[in-house]
């Protein structure tokens, strides 16, 4: 019988976080589940833990080449046979309630599904402050809505494709989408995941091809922070500096980069380009349009000016000669781009400060199996 939602991990030298993922998953013991994996790790750890399990909801695909990051989410999505499927990262884990929605999306011919709050886990040694690992759970409510997706969509290009989790766009990373978008959106561009990040490029994808979009506030997933994760990584600068050597580059021999965006790495450059790639990909030519270079440029010297300054300079002047942007033009919308990034840092400041909210806090928890023992008791 076909699944009705299979979780995909795409996972590389993490092997101690990745087998407690699949177990914790696994804990769920759910006939209505599968779980994909796609491994580039340089051992064979995983590997011996799945055929030790001999779980006929796990399949498996092992290979210590050269693979780039987006070729092994691609395979790992490849082997995914359910209805719906989640992308989750191999130090993350789903929620019963996952399952529940994936429910419900099916009944009711829903293409897409998202969370509004997210459960985030600090695995030990993660932050400085979470030594032992940490639990945050938020409060949410039970509310689910429909989204306009291309009302949404435009927002998220007017401001240069930055900071897209914060849209209530879809999602397949800690997200619910129908198989059956993800085969279209191959079809059209040859590929599930293309540009540089598969989360973004997923989100855009997805908002141009499905037909309806749904966001409920109940988190779904557990969003695993471990030591050597993008998340904590970029609290330190280490995703600021040239294009040589990023990992997201690796393998990928030939790749153009778009001539909006900025030739120096950083996450605000990584989204641009990987958002803008699904919209070439999809032909989506009037939402290009849409996209604002200046929003981006503005975002991306605030956001790392302090690790690489110099180059931020010397790539947005190359940036601008390029696209035939004029130095006058450019002062004048890189003021307004300026005014509107710290006008709304302002005011999340001030609703911060004025929200009645709390966030759940539990330390101590060693691993993300622990997490899902926890939550759900």
């Amino acid at each position: 019988m076909r699944p009705l939602l299979s979780i995909a991990i795409a996972t590389k030298d993490r092997e101690k976080y990745c087998v407690k993922s699949i177990q914790s998953i696994l804990s769920l013991n759910s006939d209505k589940i599968e779980i994909t994996i796609s491994d580039n790790s340089a051992t064979p750890q995983v590997k011996n833990f799945i055929e030790e399990l001999k779980s006929t909801n796990v399949k498996y695909r092992y290979d210590s080449g050269p693979v780039s990051s987006i070729e092994n989410f691609n395979r790992a999505i490849e082997l995914t046979t359910g209805k719906y499927i989640i992308l989750i990262g191999d130090d993350d884990t789903i929620l019963p309630k996952a399952i529940e929605i994936a429910e419900w999306a099916d009944n009711n011919d829903i293409d897409s599904v998202c969370s509004k709050e997210a459960v985030t886990y600090y695995w030990p040694g993660a932050l400085e402050q979470y030594p032992t690992g940490a639990l945050i759970i938020p409060p949410f409510g039970n509310n689910i809505k429909e989204i306009s997706l291309k009302k949404n969509l435009i927002s998220l290009l007017h401001n240069g494709l930055q900071h897209y989790l914060l849209y209530p766009l879809p999602k397949t990373y800690h997200g619910i989408v129908k198989k059956d978008i993800l085969e279209k959106i191959k079809k059209l561009t040859g590929h599930y995941y293309g540009g540089l990040s598969p989360d973004i490029y997923s989100s855009v994808a997805v908002s141009c091809i499905a037909k309806n979009h749904f966001q409920l506030e109940e988190p779904i997933s557990v969003a695993g922070v471990c030591p050597t994760s993008t998340t904590a990584e970029n609290f330190t600068g280490k995703h600021s500096g040239t294009l040589e050597n990023i990992p997201h580059l690796r393998h990928r021999e030939g790749y153009v980069f778009d001539k909006r965006i900025p030739k120096y790495y950083s996450v605000n450059t990584i989204w641009a380009e990987s958002g803008l790639k699904a919209l070439e990909e999809l032909k989506e030519f009037e939402l290009l349009k849409e996209f604002n270079i200046f929003y981006l440029l503005a975002q991306g010297r605030i956001n790392n000016r302090k690790f690489i300054s110099d180059l931020i300079e010397e790539e947005t002047q190359k940036t601008l000669s390029e696209n035939n942007i004029s130095q006058n033009k450019y002062k004048i919308e890189n003021a307004k781009s300026i005014f509107k990034i710290y006008t709304k840092k302002a005011l999340n400041i001030l609703n911060t400060k004025m929200s009645s909210r709390k966030d759940k806090t539990i330390l101590s928890i060693e691993n993300i199996q622990k997490v899902l023992e926890i939550y759900n008791s």
